[in-house]
Formats: C-alpha cells, structure tokens, sequence
C-alpha cells in the first residue's frame, strides 16, 4: 500500500504536513520548522518513515 504526505508552504518560514489515516481522514499539522529540509525530516520522523521510504507497518510512503 502507497500511502501519500503532503508539505505545505504556509509563507514566512512556517510548514504544515497533511497526510491520510489509516481510516482515510486527512489530518493536517504545524511542523517545528523553518526550512522545507527540515520540515521534511520532520515529517519523516513523525511519520516513522525510514530511508526505504517506508513505515513500520511496512507500508511505502510518498512525501512532497
């Protein structure tokens, strides 16, 4: 299963991630981040997402 995370660029260094649940609710929340760098090592983190590109649950991850 590919699942799908979206950075978004709210202006003035401020970044946000939308991504799905596993019941296909999509959640939205502020990253602790200044840069789209580390907004995605942030998203990477919170996620669980390792360097395959996937989850714990073993499920591939698509972040942009």
């Amino acid at each position: 299963m590919t699942k799908w995370a979206i950075i978004l660029d709210e202006g003035e260094d401020q970044y946000s991630l939308e991504y799905e649940d596993t019941l296909g609710r999509k959640n939205r929340m502020r990253l602790d981040a200044q840069t789209y760098e580390r907004a995605l090592r942030e998203a990477r983190s919170y996620l669980g997402i390792d360097q395959n590109e996937r989850d714990e649950a073993g499920d591939q991850w698509v972040v942009e």
